[in-house]
């Protein structure tokens, strides 16, 4: 992830001074330890039982914000069956 901090006069709008700029997050580094879990101060960073596909090419395993999202299971029932694994 890119660290970005607040604009001056938005520092009084949010807790916190600093933020994620550019949420990219490279998979070939990942040894699913889970200490980023631990350190996520929001709990928006967590393992669960989705998983990752293969790929051929280096590129694909770099994820931005929108690969990282899980689908809703209430109301996008069959992409989080497929974001499983599972039939839909």
């Amino acid at each position: 992830m890119e660290a970005a901090e607040r604009l001056p006069g938005e520092e009084n709008l949010y807790r916190e001074e600093k933020y994620a700029a550019k949420y990219e997050i490279n998979m070939l580094r990942c040894i699913f330890c889970g200490l980023c879990e631990e350190a996520c101060p929001k709990d928006a960073v967590y393992l669960s039982e989705t998983f990752a596909p293969a790929n051929y090419t280096r590129k694909k395993f770099v994820y931005g914000k929108p690969d990282l999202l899980i689908p809703n299971p209430v109301t996008e029932k069959e992409e989080y069956a497929k974001a499983k694994g599972e039939e839909a």
